[in-house]
């Protein structure tokens, strides 16, 4: 990584030096046959299924995810905005199921933990071991006339979503774009922010008028506040307005507009963010209620020792985001393997790092680092965050090479 002044410009060599495009676990050979099952093909179950087939040669690992690809949301934001192709951030599974893995083209409808079964439409995956990355739903209730009109308003937080926000922003009628940033804590804190500052770029390459208005549910921008609000000062001084601390209060698709409690706000198009939970199936399973109870260092379920929940379904203070998700699902699978090899060493008290970026232009951005470690005394994550104090070319370099490197480890 680079000085505290740059936190996030990592270099191709760095990238790999840090171990990211490289095998991360050390084999271990199972005694007789394991049975794993990954839920979830983003980026922290892709993360788990490949580093426990590398782990454990002999075990049987089955990823269930419904899609037969993998979509990056880190760096879909170029594609919103007609920058980049679908096909450039889309991966087929083949390079996972070379390594052995068993890609089941389903959904993981329930969990019976008593027979340790996962359950799909046609099939029950018995399981040793069960790695839950599910990923987020959307709490639609929370804005009231939302759900009735959510393909008027598509979020494109989740994979595959963005199609639709592509095909919006294509179509925008004229007038105001109104973006939102829901209550924390959500997915990817810096995402909004961006996606913001990418759109008003959008309108002014296009001569558009009318501006960007981004409705914050936060008090303040959760991290990296000055450098956010400097980039949006200097860049887009009269594009894009910012306010915090607004709570949304209905939205009228029929009529295109947003009641807030500071007023109704019109707009030309719009892409409102609901407040965020755990996808369903961790409260089918018993696992927690708005996001999924573990214990730390490992993410082995507070509810279920042969069960561990990674990424954005996680409940903690720890950052949703996919480089996180990613670090997580070589931890659990190195924790995995220590368990079938008889290890039982020390868990330590360092938790997996989360590495984020957040572009302003095609050409600046800001990078985030936030380390974190467990304190087994007090029972609290505790963490430390290196912000970039200014938007740079190096980090906006770094972050292309940065996802280039996971997107190789992950499906290459």
């Amino acid at each position: 990584m680079t000085p505290p002044s740059r936190p996030a410009a990592l270099s191709r060599r760095a990238v790999i030096a840090a171990g990211l495009a490289a095998p991360l676990i050390r084999p271990a050979r199972a005694k007789g046959s394991v049975r794993v099952v990954v839920v979830g093909g983003g980026w922290g179950g892709l993360s788990a299924a490949r580093h426990v087939a590398k782990a454990l040669r002999e075990a049987e690992v089955t990823l269930v995810e419904p899609n037969r690809a993998f979509f990056s949301c880190p760096i879909s934001v170029f594609y919103l905005v007609g920058q980049r192709r679908a096909e450039s951030l889309t991966f087929p599974f083949d390079g996972l199921t070379s390594h052995g893995v068993r890609h089941v083209a389903e959904r993981a409808e329930a969990i019976d933990r008593d027979r340790r079964v996962v359950v799909t439409a046609s099939q029950r995956l018995g399981y040793d071991f069960l790695v839950l990355s599910p990923g987020i739903d959307y709490m639609e209730e929370e804005i009231p006339g939302f759900a009735e009109a959510r393909g008027a308003v598509p979020v494109g937080f989740r994979a595959f979503e963005q199609t639709a926000v592509r095909r919006a922003l294509e179509a925008h009628p004229g007038g105001d774009i109104v973006l939102s940033v829901p209550p924390v804590p959500y997915r990817c804190p810096i995402a909004p922010y961006e996606r913001a500052a990418l759109f008003a770029r959008w309108m002014d390459r296009r001569g558009l008028s009318g501006k960007v208005i981004l409705l914050d549910q936060n008090p303040s921008i959760p991290i990296g506040g000055p450098t956010i609000q400097a980039a949006f000062r200097d860049l887009y001084p009269t594009r894009l307005e910012h306010h915090a601390g607004v709570r949304i209060i209905r939205l009228d698709a029929a009529s295109k507009r947003i009641e807030t409690d500071r007023g109704t706000i019109p707009y030309g198009t719009s892409s409102l963010i609901p407040p965020m939970r755990a996808a369903s199936i961790i409260r089918q399973a018993g696992l927690g209620e708005r996001w999924a109870n573990v214990t730390f260092p490992n993410f082995v379920s507070a509810a279920d020792e042969r069960i561990y929940v990674i990424g954005d379904a996680v409940g903690s203070t720890l950052p949703k985001s996919g480089h996180l998700a990613y670090e997580t699902g070589v931890v659990v699978a190195e924790h995995i393997a220590d368990r079938v090899a008889g290890r039982t060493g020390q868990d330590g008290d360092a938790l997996p790092p989360a590495i984020c970026f957040a572009f302003f232009s095609a050409e600046e951005a800001m990078g985030v680092k936030i380390t974190s470690r467990w304190n087994d005394l007090t029972r609290e994550i505790e963490r430390r965050a290196e912000i970039d104090p200014a938007r740079n070319r190096a980090a906006a370099r770094a972050a292309f090479e940065w996802s280039e490197a996971i997107w190789a480890e992950l499906v290459g």
